[in-house]
């Protein structure tokens, strides 16, 4: 899955739990959840630094509209926490054959793309029905 949707639905998770450590640990097995759905990577299967930068700022804007709808920093590091996995030398353990642990499961356009668009807004809506954090 590209980035959008790792960091909303991470944020959206953040933002919804009661929890932290509920938060950390359903944060990171969503990205495995969404990985595992087929989708297409837009961004990162063969797509121009155009793609990438659009998906990062996308979902980073995302991501602080969450932040800033709950005003707390729990949806950050959920965020962070959905992305983690593919950072760079950990990506290539998870979902490399051989010795890929889980599956990536791809879906070529339109619907592979439909799926991310889907994912990122749902996740983005259910974080925002989050009521205002107050400590």
């Amino acid at each position: 899955m590209d980035l959008t949707p790792h960091l909303v639905a991470g944020a959206a998770i953040g933002a919804r739990a009661k929890r932290p450590s509920v938060a950390l640990v359903l944060a990171l097995a969503s990205h495995f959840v969404l990985d595992a759905t087929p989708h297409f990577d837009i961004a990162w299967i063969g797509g121009s630094g155009l793609f990438k930068a659009i998906d990062i700022g996308l979902g980073l804007l995302l991501t602080g509209v969450i932040i800033w709808r709950v005003r707390h920093w729990w949806p950050l590091v959920g965020a962070v926490v959905a992305v983690l996995p593919d950072a760079p030398g950990l990506k290539e353990r998870w979902d490399t054959p051989p010795s890929s642990i889980f599956p990536h499961l791809t879906w070529d356009p339109p619907w592979g793309i439909a799926v991310e668009f889907v994912v990122a807004g749902a996740a983005l809506l259910w974080g925002m029905r989050t009521p205002t954090w107050t400590e």
